[in-house]
């Protein structure tokens, strides 16, 4: 072989070795666009994709939202209707318990008193009208004559609950006590909610109070405080001491279980404890007076 032969070959080698690379070359970059068309189609899917999730999406939440939009209106709907239907029958039902009503002066409390064993309402101690106020109407001085929470509270406790709890004040237990009667009927409670109102334009709160302590019913056949303290510790009303006070305070809210000692007792501490919680006594006082003995007359005997 001849010196040109294989130069020419090498040349050839060089040549086609040249060329292969450049192909390769040249494949890659195809390949490479082919890729990047490639993912410019797959991203394109993707956020077409993602906005049509995002469109389903967004339709179901609006969807949702009419919905609850519609419940809401109609809950609205029906509770405002509840609500007027509910106000008609009440007006009505007032309308018809007070239609007729007598009105309210001082002298129709006075002349209607059970007892005449009267205590005026200065002296009586202070102690006994706080523990009457701690336990059977706290917000005595502050309402006028109805206790508006106090009666909401008893009305859904009585509609959720099996217990029954009062929702009257001292001044509808006048009512109840002087001028109206013990039925347990939607029209007394009306009618002694508006007198208690009406007492309260005419008299004065101590007066109120005055009017509930000479005639609330303590057992044994007493009626008002100053008989009360007769019969249970053979004393003047003016001396009873805190101890006492409470006693009696306790013995209003069911005289026919309280009236005995035992049950008076515990009731007792009841009574002290509502005292405390509202500053009525001191810590001091409510230990001493909790730990007095307190015996009725007829313990003593």
């Amino acid at each position: 072989m001849s010196y040109y032969d294989s130069s020419n070959k090498i040349r050839r080698r060089k040549v086609n070795s040249s060329n292969s690379h450049k192909n390769s070359i040249d494949s890659d970059i195809v390949t490479s666009r082919y890729k990047q068309e490639n993912n410019k189609i797959n991203r394109k899917k993707i956020d077409e994709d993602f906005e049509l999730e995002k469109e389903i999406y967004y339709k179901k939440r609006d969807k949702k939202r009419r919905k609850r939009h519609q419940l809401i209106k109609r809950s609205l709907s029906v509770s405002l209707a509840v609500i007027f239907v509910a106000t008609i029958v009440a007006s009505l039902a007032v309308f018809i318990s007070l239609k007729g009503s007598t009105k309210i002066t001082k002298d129709l409390i006075y002349n209607s008193y059970v007892t005449e064993n009267i205590v005026p309402v200065d002296e009586i101690p202070k102690d006994l009208k706080n523990a009457i106020i701690a336990t059977e109407d706290k917000r005595f001085y502050e309402h006028g004559g109805v206790d508006i929470r106090s009666l909401t509270r008893s009305v859904v406790n009585n509609i959720l609950t099996d217990s029954t709890q009062g929702g009257s004040t001292i001044d509808m237990q006048v009512s109840k006590n002087l001028l109206t009667c013990e039925d347990k009927t939607m029209k007394r409670k009306i009618t002694d909610m508006y007198n208690a109102m009406q007492m309260n334009k005419i008299m004065t709160k101590d007066e109120i109070l005055g009017a509930y302590l000479n005639n609330i019913y303590f057992g044994k056949g007493s009626y008002g405080v100053a008989n009360a303290a007769r019969t249970y510790f053979g004393k003047d009303v003016r001396d009873l001491n805190l101890a006492q006070c409470a006693m009696l305070a306790g013995i209003t809210n069911n005289p026919a279980k309280f009236m005995q000692y035992d049950a008076a007792k515990r009731r007792q501490a009841v009574v002290l404890n509502n005292m405390y919680k509202q500053g009525y006594i001191t810590n001091e006082q409510y230990k001493d007076a909790l730990s007095d003995p307190t015996p009725f007359k007829s313990e003593i005997a």
